[in-house]
């Protein structure tokens, strides 16, 4: 089967390591958003088995929800951040404030007038994050490494916007 008639001419497809978060809903105060790694955006459709008869030689995969992974976020440890603060206020104090999350993936012009004007490839919209777990990457004093946090977050669903 020949592929090429899918891509459109010229196409290159995107690498993900350059990316934008941005945290919706904090009123007036901008969330701090560089990551070095987000994941766990994912959606499966649970199914139910139903028997078609008492013999159970046919078995149906029915479906039954939708269920979506956890978000998880990797940065370096950052102190003092408005994003620390919120899911410490949920975390430490129980005050869990959901906030919608834009994800995009972004590329660089390679070449000409604007090349260094981000061009956005592809958005995905999450709706009602709030922190389940924060967690610190294993430390030792012989490395020469930044520490790195992880932040993982629950959502009600995402869907791709662009």
């Amino acid at each position: 089967m020949d592929t090429s008639s899918f891509l459109t001419e010229g196409y290159i497809p995107p690498t993900a390591f350059y990316f934008e978060v941005v945290f919706i809903g904090n009123g007036n105060s901008k969330m701090d958003s560089s990551f070095q790694e987000v994941s766990g955006l994912k959606v499966t459709v649970e199914t139910m088995v139903k028997k078609e008869s008492e013999d159970n030689i046919f078995v149906h995969h029915l479906p039954k929800s939708i269920k979506y992974d956890n978000l998880v976020l990797k940065r370096c440890l950052m102190k003092g951040s408005e994003l620390e603060k919120w899911c410490r206020d949920a975390i430490e104090n129980f005050e869990f404030k959901p906030l919608d999350i834009k994800l995009s993936l972004l590329s660089f012009n390679s070449e000409g007038v604007g090349s260094h004007i981000p061009i956005q490839l592809a958005a995905w919209s999450i709706e009602k994050a709030y922190p389940i777990s924060w967690e610190l990457a294993p430390t030792g004093s012989g490395k020469n490494e930044f520490t790195i946090e992880t932040l993982t977050l629950k959502y009600r669903k995402f869907s791709k916007t662009f």
